[in-house]
């Protein structure tokens, strides 16, 4: 009897020897696929060497820094928002540098282009367009624009009209469709300081996000976005178009070639106005886990979207 109870211990600790050690080898899988996953995730920000970076002097001698990979005839050029940095599309540039020629711009005072201290007019910033695309000799092309991006792609396709334009990306902001938004106090109105611009700016990187990128990257977009934290009012100057907003809609319909409006929830109306009214307009919202920067918090399901929008002009 007393060697059976024996028996018996002796094989319950065996089999918690061996569930214990079952235990750890899965924990340490799991353990390694997060930080592989983490790895991963870090490494689609981080800018293969096939992507260079580069300049050019546009007409008034401002120099503007620029993001230049891949190869091909068609060319995605990207527009990145408010004070953001070319830097912002990097997860895009790595991807499809693969398949198509890819160029992001840092626009005046952004990034790493020369700080403008005059008026930042939208005339200017959509003659950089031009002559970025021109420096570039750039041809056939998609344009993707993303915040105010939106809105300075729309300026240039009006002002120099669409030759070469391939197809048009739109990324979460208004295209002067639909019910006009509530009149709310701006931000850009106020008188700030530095300190205080440096607060709003610290709050409004991180507003843009669901997700959270690497310290490098949230780093690289922060410092863009403070370059005129000296100069709060010019800042916002670059926010103020002289255009109503039927001004971005008229332009969205002029515009036969395909668009892909890509956004959050809350500008649904004018997708779906924009689905019904253009016979090549398309459309997904992003529900799930997706903030301001929608191609950053769901990069991989943004890249195969986009993918799939411009396989279907080949």
């Amino acid at each position: 009897m007393v060697e059976r109870v024996q028996s018996i211990v002796q094989n319950s600790i065996m089999m918690l020897d061996y569930k214990k050690h079952i235990f750890l080898s899965i924990f340490g899988f799991f353990l390694l696929l997060g930080i592989n996953s983490n790895h991963s995730h870090a490494q689609s920000f981080n800018l293969t060497p096939t992507i260079q970076q580069k300049s050019f002097m546009t007409s008034d001698h401002v120099k503007l820094q620029y993001l230049i990979g891949g190869s091909g005839q068609h060319t995605l050029f990207f527009i990145p928002g408010w004070l953001m940095p070319a830097e912002v599309f990097n997860a895009q540039l790595n991807y499809f540098s693969q398949y198509y020629r890819v160029i992001s711009f840092s626009p005046r005072s952004q990034g790493k282009s020369d700080i403008y201290l005059g008026a930042n007019l939208a005339e200017l910033r959509a003659r950089d367009i031009k002559e970025l695309l021109a420096a570039t000799q750039t041809s056939e092309f998609t344009l993707i624009g993303w915040s105010l991006g939106v809105m300075e792609a729309l300026d240039y396709i009006n002002r120099y009209g669409d030759q070469g334009l391939q197809s048009l990306v739109l990324i979460d902001n208004s295209i002067g469709e639909g019910t006009p938004p509530k009149a709310s106090s701006s931000k850009s109105n106020a008188k700030m300081t530095t300190e205080s611009f440096k607060k709003y700016v610290k709050g409004f990187v991180g507003a843009i996000f669901k997700s959270t990128p690497p310290a490098d990257f949230i780093r690289t977009v922060e410092n863009s976005a403070l370059r005129l934290a000296a100069t709060p009012e010019k800042a916002f100057a670059i926010l103020r178009k002289p255009y109503a907003r039927e001004y971005y809609r008229d332009t969205v319909y002029k515009t036969q070639v395909p668009i892909w409006y890509a956004i959050t929830p809350r500008y649904t109306e004018q997708a779906l106005l924009l689905g019904e009214n253009h016979p090549k307009g398309e459309f997904k919202i992003y529900e799930n886990n997706a903030g301001h920067a929608l191609f950053v918090d769901q990069a991989d399901e943004f890249n195969l979207d986009l993918e799939s929008f411009l396989r279907k002009m080949n």
